[in-house]
């Protein structure tokens, strides 16, 4: 066959995700028939623009979860995956009804891996918003170049938005991005050297991941416990890196979803300055949380770079983020945005502006927090009696599976039921043989609660029929 070359933006997530995700695609389709060979890894990244490492990791994923096999000395082939057979309704593409715009996903998968907030209002608003833009004159300007840095309204809105949480910055200190993930790497890039270490928790995102290998930096983990990043261990890691940069999640951690209290903010920002760390907060859930501790950034502003993005409280697909910094870097970080992008697109910013000033986003951050109470109390109730971390406005819980499961197995297991969710592995550092049991399930992909409810069960189901289990329909 010709080589197999997937299209990574038709997919979410990181790039090795989506790689893993078009591979799955691909096999379920027959674009990929079992036996067939995948391209080399580093014949594949050149087509793809991509480096080894995201092709080498997606593969990984990819066998995780059953779909393939590696040979030493002569490559990857598509093996016999037993899930196929429990959902049959596969179709080979995603056929829209006439007019309507397709809902990305794999058909007769239930996705419960993405945290994607989902409402039913998403439909109304996004068309009322696109009209009231209709009627207004300069839409041509939207579609040109704007300032790398972002319009000043939208700078101001964001502002006032991101003041929201306790944190007052000034316009001039806000650069816009096209969401969380660019900010990430805009601020990697400015921050770092190729080769430095940036301390991370134990358990971080992939997008992290990701970021790291394109710089490249290394990344070290830091160790938790049910506050978050514990402080000995950070300044234990700062003395024997030397690392200057350490990332942290202290609002609803993904995928913990730990809360770090104000007491634990406070001794993070005392190693911090003891050891002259820079603090990167990663803050995009901090916004679901009606009463919640200052951000970092609020208690240490001197030394705390602060992202946030409108994904997980309005909607992902604007992609819209955020990076409020101290002024003597943000110079450092547009010179590192222009490299990458020049600039971010203003229609997507402008919707955001309207969203923000005319009260759109805080009543989507209102429903959003209704909802998710909601689908956390589906959770606790579909996996009573099992350990469950969660919290009331998180989008995501945390599933501890009991013995004799395995993370890998089970999120493999569990695509042969119809459901999608993200094993521990996903937000590890390394590739230990016997990773902790544990899976992340996502709660708000879809606007239909019945839906997440039957994936809940399904999930429950698989887990009281242990791994045997493999061959039967849940």
């Amino acid at each position: 066959m010709t080589m197999w070359i997937p299209n990574l933006e038709a997919f979410p997530g990181p790039r090795y995700q989506a790689l893993a995700t078009a591979i799955e695609t691909a096999i379920q389709t027959g674009e990929l028939p079992v036996g067939a060979k995948l391209p080399p890894q580093r014949n594949l990244a050149w087509k793809l623009g991509v480096t080894v490492g995201t092709v080498s990791r997606g593969y990984m994923l990819a066998e995780q979860k059953g779909l393939l096999s590696g040979e030493v000395g002569r490559g990857t082939f598509v093996k016999p995956f037993d899930g196929l057979s429990t959902t049959a309704g596969f179709r080979s593409e995603i056929v829209a009804p006439q007019g309507e715009i397709a809902r990305l996903g794999t058909p007769g998968v239930i996705e419960l891996s993405r945290n994607e907030p989902s409402l039913p209002d998403f439909e109304e608003i996004m068309r009322n918003s696109l009209q009231r833009l209709s009627m207004r004159g300069g839409l041509q300007n939207l579609l040109g170049y704007s300032r790398t840095l972002g319009d000043p309204a939208h700078r101001a809105a964001a502002a006032a938005w991101i003041g929201r949480v306790g944190l007052s910055v000034t316009p001039e200190q806000v650069i816009a991005t096209a969401g969380a993930q660019q900010a990430l790497a805009i601020v990697m890039t400015a921050m770092t050297m190729p080769n430095e270490v940036m301390l991370v928790e134990s358990l971080t995102y992939g997008g992290v991941h990701e970021n790291a290998q394109q710089r490249p930096i290394r990344l070290e983990a830091v160790a938790m416990d049910d506050e978050g990043m514990r402080p000995d261990a950070l300044a234990e890691a700062a003395k024997r890196t030397g690392s200057r940069l350490v990332l942290i999640q202290p609002t609803i951690h993904n995928p913990t979803t730990v809360m770090m209290t104000a007491d634990r903010r406070n001794a993070i920002i005392a190693v911090a300055r003891k050891h002259d760390l820079t603090i990167i907060e990663d803050d995009v859930y901090g916004f679901l949380i009606k009463d919640r501790p200052l951000p970092i950034a609020a208690l240490a502003p001197e030394r705390t770079i602060y992202i946030t993005s409108a994904s997980k409280c309005m909607a992902p697909g604007l992609r819209v983020g955020w990076i409020a910094a101290p002024p003597v870097l943000v110079e450092r970080f547009a010179d590192a945005l222009h490299a990458v992008a020049v600039n971010n697109p203003r229609l997507n910013q402008e919707i955001v502006r309207q969203w923000i000033e005319d009260g759109t986003a805080a009543m989507l951050v209102d429903r959003l927090r209704e909802e998710a109470a909601i689908r956390n109390v589906m959770a606790n109730e579909a996996f009573d009696g099992l350990t469950l971390r969660s919290n009331p406005a998180s989008l995501h819980c945390y599933l501890e599976l009991p013995n004799p499961w395995r993370p890998n197995e089970f999120t493999n297991q569990a695509l042969g039921q119809g459901v999608r969710i993200a094993s521990c592995t996903s937000f590890l550092l390394d590739s230990r043989p016997n990773p902790p049991p544990w899976v992340r399930v996502s709660l708000a992909p879809s606007p239909d609660r019945s839906e997440v409810a039957d994936g809940l069960r399904r999930l429950r189901n698989l887990i009281e029929r242990g791994p045997e289990a493999r061959h039967a329909v849940v």
